[in-house]
């Protein structure tokens, strides 16, 4: 009974945030420089270089073990260091509520 409460009050809480982080991707001019050096970091070389050293590790773990679940992470996490900047950027720039 008290987790269903507990679940209760979270996605109240949850609710109540929602509007305030759709307004704040338009907002905060301070934090845009910052933004900026990330978003160029994740999509340039440095993020690059992480997304393919990250994708040849769990090929490696997954080839050293003879396990596929590794080298299936490696993939992933290679295909998501290349594009999810790019995604993350493009679903908060878009969202209207």
């Amino acid at each position: 009974m008290r987790s269903i409460r507990l679940h209760q009050f979270l996605f109240f809480l949850f609710v109540l945030v929602l509007p305030a982080t759709a307004i704040a991707a338009t907002t905060g001019a301070e934090f845009k420089d910052l933004y900026e050096f990330f978003y160029e970091a994740a999509t340039g070389y440095l993020g690059r270089a992480i997304a393919i050293v990250g994708g040849l590790m769990g090929l490696g773990v997954g080839a050293a073990t003879g396990k596929p679940i590794p080298a299936l992470m490696g993939t992933v996490l290679a295909i998501f260091g290349t594009m999810g900047p790019t995604l993350i950027n493009n679903l908060f720039s878009s969202a209207t509520i």
